[in-house]
């Protein structure tokens, strides 16, 4: 008798598991309203980063500006963009972390193709992403999916010489090296799937399921969440965080925070740099595809080109003839690749104090002058004061 309760157990486990397996992913999808989406727009969670559900819910909402970036989007800094341009009916939304290069982000814009046509937002280019190797195995593993992936190659709206080229790109990954969709594509046979659709759908259920799961609240996200929606002065802020900058970097000429500087001292490895700022990066091909991928969908997209710590790299001499050959090849790409996009080149901020926090991040003056480009490019000013350049 002893067993028959072990044996229920296991019985409703197995038509628990096989009802799983049957039923469709939309059952586990949640509404995802404007408050729910808030509770994730600043909480860089696999989740938001490798699925799909809640960007698209993101895209389709107009309470939401994306700004796809990488490691600056972590950085708990009182002046981000999320606590500046939070206003009611407005709400930043950050996706990408470290290594969230141009084709990590061509992927996981890619897979929203269909939901970005008219879509206003900000995409962030760190030029030292313009390294000699460019993405390697472990950062396309760590920072894309297989859903996302597949997502584009489901989409019929996407051109097929535009998948070919993802193809190709995702060929060089060892991942993908003994995938035989692609092998087929490339050779011109289109039939076939990344994923099988049933594959696809129990991905989808397991995707919508965590998604039901509460997320940590990081020091960002809890700043975010402490701010009033309400409209800031923008100009009276810059002052405001040029003397917070002053205060956090009493330690050394760079105007780098202190803690990192101490990290610096202890760890003399991080100090050199010399694999940036390549002309010949494969970084520049994986921006190609980005911009195309932007263009062809007609996303309103910003390109934010940003600045780095000039006088420490001057210290660390890379200077700026090498630098500026880069941000002039960054741009040229996004002019030739991108018909509708802007562009808004940070190099000119590079000397300004404390425009950067770090060596490598942009910090509190720095958002402080992002947000006012971002505010503009939601009130369409950028695009009146690219008209009047042109004339």
């Amino acid at each position: 008798m002893k067993k028959y309760p072990a044996m229920i157990a296991l019985v409703l486990s197995a038509i628990l598991f096989i009802g799983f397996l049957l039923t469709p992913a939309q059952w586990y999808q949640q509404k995802w309203t404007t408050s729910k989406l808030c509770k994730q727009s600043v909480s860089l969670s696999d989740n938001v980063l490798k699925g799909t559900e809640i960007q698209s819910a993101m895209l389709k909402n107009d309470d939401f500006y994306p700004v796809y970036g990488s490691s600056e989007l972590n950085k708990d800094d009182p002046y981000q963009s999320a606590i500046l341009l939070k206003h009611k009916d407005q709400h930043m939304f950050y996706v990408g972390k470290g290594g969230s290069t141009s084709l990590i982000q061509a992927i996981t814009l890619g897979a929203q193709y269909s939901n970005l046509k008219g879509k206003k937002m900000t995409v962030l280019i760190s030029p030292q992403w313009f390294s000699k190797k460019g993405v390697n195995d472990n950062n396309y593993t760590g920072r894309s999916s297989k859903e996302q992936v597949n997502a584009i190659f489901e989409n019929k709206d996407i051109p097929v010489e535009l998948k070919k080229r993802y193809v190709k790109r995702l060929l060089d990954f060892k991942a993908n090296k003994d995938n035989d969709f692609l092998k087929d594509y490339v050779n011109g046979d289109t039939s076939g799937h990344f994923m099988s659709p049933w594959k696809m759908n129990n991905w989808q259920k397991i995707e919508a399921i965590k998604s039901h799961k509460p997320i940590s609240l990081s020091p960002l996200s809890q700043r975010v969440d402490k701010a009033p929606e309400k409209e800031r002065d923008l100009d009276q802020l810059e002052p405001q965080a040029v003397k917070f900058g002053d205060k956090h970097s009493k330690s050394n000429e760079f105007g780098i925070k202190d803690p990192y500087w101490k990290q610096l001292q202890k760890h003399r490895h991080f100090i050199s740099r010399n694999h940036e700022f390549k002309m010949n990066s494969p970084e520049f091909k994986d921006l190609e595809l980005l911009t195309d991928t932007l263009n062809a969908s007609g996303a309103d997209v910003q390109y934010v080109i940003l600045p780095v710590n000039g006088k420490w790299y001057d210290h660390i001499n890379i200077k700026p003839e090498k630098r500026y050959k880069v941000y002039d090849k960054i741009q040229h790409v996004i002019e030739q690749h991108d018909k509708h996009g802007t562009i808004y080149d940070m190099r000119s901020e590079d000397y300004e104090p404390h425009t950067m926090s770090d060596a490598v991040h942009i910090g509190w003056r720095g958002w402080v002058v992002l947000s006012e480009h971002i505010q503009e490019h939601i009130d369409g000013k950028d695009r009146a004061q690219q008209t009047s350049d042109n004339h």
